[in-house]
């Protein structure tokens, strides 16, 4: 837990966000490369990383405080704010806007691992994303 404090620290002070894999996937389907077999279902390095990431921040954030909360009916405003720094949170929204402009199934991925840790949680920090009307698909 106290390492990944520091990794948190140390990625906030040197900016390190998340960014988004849009611009990875863009460069893939330019290629026109489709493997022989067809489509491909697995994770790219890129969302292994979002995946990770929130899988990490659900285990060792929210997992320890969600039944405090629970209890208190508190706003996990110290918790969101940890995700959001992560870019954790919105991260729909458009890099010119700047969001990180994930994809949907990005934003999914990394939904269902801090959904793990609490439902309530993850849904006050989705819920602020309920207004954007999302106009690229």
């Amino acid at each position: 837990m106290v390492l990944f404090m520091q990794v948190f620290r140390a990625s906030l002070r040197s900016g390190i966000r998340l960014q988004s894999s849009s611009a990875a996937a863009a460069k893939t389907a330019s290629s026109g490369h489709v493997g022989s077999s067809g489509f491909s279902f697995e994770l790219t390095d890129q969302q292994k990383e979002f995946q990770q990431l929130a899988r990490r921040f659900a285990r060792e954030e929210m997992m320890p405080v969600a039944a405090a909360y629970d209890k208190s009916a508190e706003y996990p405003f110290p918790i969101i704010k940890k995700a959001w720094e992560l870019g954790l949170v919105n991260g729909h929204i458009p890099q010119e806007y700047g969001g990180m402009g994930l994809s949907i199934f990005d934003a999914c991925l990394i939904t269902e691992e801090l959904a793990y840790a609490c439902t309530g949680m993850q849904t006050a920090m989705e819920a602020n994303s309920l207004g954007v009307s999302r106009t690229r698909l």
